[in-house]
């Protein structure tokens, strides 16, 4: 039988009890989040003074979330920072991680050719952010890249939209920059289709059936010509992107087969819901067994896990990307 256990550390306090708590992992997100619900109310235990709760505690106060099964499992889930406070009963505490801290950074600054590892480590530079070293296999090449007024979340953001990144702060607090499947990050958690699960959400596809097309343009800002990259089915749902500040076609074409990759292959859709144990995040593979169809198991990429802990129990749902 697993017993719930674990706690919040919101500040100066901890909270060995809470409403509930959910936390969101993704690798197409920009930031984990966190929501904790707590009561209005609560009493000290070194005194026995009690704090109205949204008083108590600030934005910006660090917030570490451990999670466990008494005797079983035990780990720290969310690390990050009070984003906001929403007065609701009971009240939430929305949490944000170390991105928190790049909105809180303006940027001006004009780069000539340049890299987006260049341009990352001016966005960390002067936090406790480091670069995660899977972003050391990759350098995405930049013709110029201009920052006017922007924090440092806003140019991330502009990575994923405009050059498709994935960009994310990991498990060891490190932020990634680059292509998804290079986010791998080498563990994995093994599903018994039809015996570990609390829920099977997932619907098998063969890479037939997604017919997908990926155009990547680039844009000459001082011409306006227009170069495009095309690959998939000719008569796939088109998927459209456009960049000025990436022009070689070697690039463009890596770019698109990148975004290909994670839309067409032979294999699930969908999402399993588990209990706390076994333990996964995103960016590992998901192994998956099933006795009554051996064709159809294999590897996944996790690409996101929402993980809820309240009374009723303790969960992960999580979200399959492409086949490995």
């Amino acid at each position: 039988m697993y017993i719930l256990d674990g706690k919040v550390e919101i500040g100066d306090y901890v909270f060995n009890a809470v409403h509930g708590v959910e936390i969101t992992k993704s690798v197409e997100e920009l930031s984990d989040t966190a929501v904790i619900k707590l009561p209005s109310r609560f009493k000290i235990r070194q005194n026995g003074e009690r704090k109205y709760t949204e008083e108590a505690i600030k934005v910006g106060d660090k917030v570490t979330i451990t999670l466990a099964y008494e005797g079983k499992y035990s780990g720290v889930e969310f690390k990050g920072y009070v984003k906001k406070i929403s007065p609701k009963i009971p009240i939430e505490i929305h949490c944000e991680d170390a991105i928190w801290l790049l909105r809180r950074k303006n940027i001006n600054k004009v780069w000539g050719k340049t890299s987006i590892k260049e341009i990352v480590q001016e966005i960390i530079k002067g936090t406790s952010i480091l670069i995660s070293r899977y972003m050391e296999k990759q350098n995405v090449l930049l013709d110029k890249w201009i920052v006017r007024n922007a924090n440092g979340a806003q140019v991330l953001e502009s990575f994923r939209k405009d050059l498709a990144q994935t960009v994310f702060i990991d498990d060891e607090e490190k932020l990634y920059v680059g292509l998804q499947q290079f986010t791998n990050i080498g563990e994995t958690v093994v599903y018994d289709l039809n015996y570990n699960l609390v829920e099977n959400n997932l619907e098998f596809r063969s890479a037939a059936e997604r017919r997908i097309k990926i155009k990547y343009n680039y844009m000459n800002p001082a011409t306006n010509q227009k170069e495009s990259i095309e690959v998939g089915d000719a008569d796939g749902e088109q998927r459209e992107f456009t960049t000025s500040v990436v022009s070689d076609k070697k690039q463009l074409e890596a770019m698109a087969n990148a975004e290909l990759e994670k839309l067409k292959y032979d294999g699930f859709d969908g999402d399993v819901v588990s209990f706390l144990i076994p333990y996964a995040t995103r960016g590992m593979k998901a192994k998956l067994i099933d006795d009554e169809h051996p064709n159809r198991e294999g590897n996944y990429f996790i690409k996101k896990v929402v993980t809820t802990f309240d009374t009723g129990g303790a969960r992960r749902k999580v979200t399959l990307g492409n086949r490995l």
